[in-house]
């Protein structure tokens, strides 16, 4: 190998001073046909390093073959649990013994496939789309904080081809009713219906994959589509390529929406939060012609489908048995019903945030949807009729201390209960019956008057309550109300408490 300095003075004799290859060599003490190399070659012919004899390297004869048959045996595994080099690494220091470092493997793994033709460069058509209201659709976890909890979910995503207008929405899985709700919004947020949306094999979407691109959908699917009249079009199998511009978005949404991790009191809050950045990203200039997304979207707006004049129930439906307990299940969880529905079979429509229970066309309840497992969720209105034929369960009742009721329910049935043992349970009963009339807080603040008072009667809590909750153009009713009680237990009056309840509070 001749050096680069020895290469440029050889060169400068001969171009510079006119000299001779024959004066040179003597010069120089070089061959001619060195000086000859020099002058009519190439500077990286002549510079390059060439090693004559390859070094001896025993490691490679040993542990090559053994390298091979593992990659030739591991071509045929799934994609994402195929050989690495550092997981052959590993392998050859736990079961060979294997003492040489890393990168000596790295190299060994990539000459190895190179040779088997393993890994392929693959080249991508540049493509450009017309503006003719065309979209992309996907999912991609993420990690949000929802009043100071972690929670783990999947962001929906979709994007026009042309416009690179986009969409985004968090939801805490990405089940039917979840993907149709995602569905819906987006194309509230853009005030029309695309022409055609492109896919991944989602089960959400495709019951079966078929020959080639076509699928059989899911039936539920199929009337989505048919109700907003749009057309589906599905990647080949292991493709996400082929809608790489919802691929891209994913990164983008991650970096400049969930970073850092946005922390909210409520989904719902989160949700509108990421739809203003929406907005604001859409209407951002980029490139060189300082064009918006937005701007590029109005292009293809006029060729969206219009919106639906009727919503669609986005939601999942199921046919359950109401227990002896009047609990429905429901995707791993129960929901109360009334307990004259016990031992009927009734109809679960299970939304995002909800769960609706119906009786042939009678909605029984509407419960939040929980997305924990194994929880019970009562409602105590649907248990009051049978707490009235069993008040002796009140105390240990689920419903009951599920419903968090203000502490002065708690305190009556104490009193109550000090005072009359043998009818405590059917008092309290006689009050929590009262709630079908009256909101918790009135009665909670007649529950602290009748405290204060001594007044424990069920009729006299419910006249404290409808003094309460009568309307304060007549104050002069308050005092009129009679209240057949006997003088014994008629604390002395206190007007200024009287004069708090008709501004809307309760004297302590």
């Amino acid at each position: 190998m001749i050096k680069v300095d020895t290469y440029k003075y050889i060169k400068d004799l001969h171009i510079k001073e006119r000299k001779s290859i024959r004066q040179i060599s003597r010069e120089t003490g070089l061959a001619r046909q060195t000086i000859r190399k020099i002058l009519y070659g190439s500077v990286e012919e002549v510079t390059r390093y060439k090693r004559k004899v390859s070094p001896p390297a025993p490691l490679k004869e040993q542990f090559l073959p053994i390298i091979r048959e593992w990659i030739v045996e591991n071509l045929n595994a799934p994609p994402k649990q195929r050989y690495t080099a550092s997981r052959i690494f590993e392998r050859l220091q736990e079961e060979k013994g294997f003492t040489g470092c890393d990168s000596t493997v790295r190299g060994w793994v990539r000459e190895i496939k190179q040779q088997l033709n393993i890994e392929r460069a693959e080249t991508y058509v540049p493509l450009e789309h017309d503006p003719v209201g065309r979209a992309q659709c996907d999912w991609t976890p993420a990690t949000v904080k929802i009043n100071g909890r972690d929670i783990n979910g999947d962001v929906f995503l979709i994007r026009f081809s042309n416009s690179k207008a986009f969409y985004v929405r968090f939801y805490p899985h990405q089940r039917q009713e979840a993907f149709f709700d995602a569905h819906e919004k987006a194309f509230a947020f853009f005030n029309g219906v695309p022409q055609s949306i492109l896919y991944d094999n989602l089960k959400t979407a495709v019951k079966r994959m078929l020959i080639g691109r076509k699928r059989e959908e899911q039936d539920a699917f199929i009337k989505f589509r048919a109700h907003h009249g749009f057309d589906s079009d599905f990647c080949n199998r292991a493709k996400g390529n082929e809608k790489g511009g919802v691929e891209s978005l994913a990164r983008y949404v991650k970096w400049h929406i969930f970073t850092p991790v946005p922390e909210f009191p409520t989904i719902d809050a989160l949700n509108n939060w990421i739809e203003g950045r929406c907005r604001k990203l859409n209407t951002k200039p980029r490139g060189r012609n300082r064009q918006s997304f937005w701007e590029a979207f109005t292009l293809e707006q006029d060729k969206l489908l219009p919106l639906s004049v009727h919503t669609f129930d986005c939601c999942t439906r199921k046919e359950a048995k109401v227990n002896r307990f009047s609990l429905v299940q429901f995707d791993r969880n129960q929901y109360s019903v009334p307990t004259e529905y016990t031992g009927k079979m009734v109809t679960v429509k299970g939304y995002v945030d909800k769960i609706e229970i119906y009786y042939q066309q009678t909605k029984l309840a509407t419960h939040e949807r929980c997305y924990e497992a194994g929880k019970q969720k009562f409602r105590l209105e649907h248990y009051l009729k049978l707490l009235e034929r069993k008040p002796r369960s009140v105390g240990q009742a689920k419903p009951v201390r599920q419903a968090n009721l203000p502490a002065p329910f708690a305190q009556y049935h104490q009193a109550v209960q000090r005072i009359d043992p043998a009818e405590g349970d059917r008092r309290f009963v006689n009050v929590l019956l009262l709630l079908r009339r009256y909101p918790v807080h009135i009665l909670s603040s007649a529950l602290i008057l009748a405290l204060e008072q001594s007044r424990l009667l069920p009729a006299e809590v419910e006249q404290l309550a409808d003094i309460i909750d009568r309307p304060p153009s007549k104050p002069e009713s308050i005092a009129r109300t009679p209240v057949s009680i006997t003088p014994s237990q008629i604390a002395p009056t206190q007007l200024h408490r009287y004069a708090s309840l008709l501004k809307g509070g309760v004297g302590a």
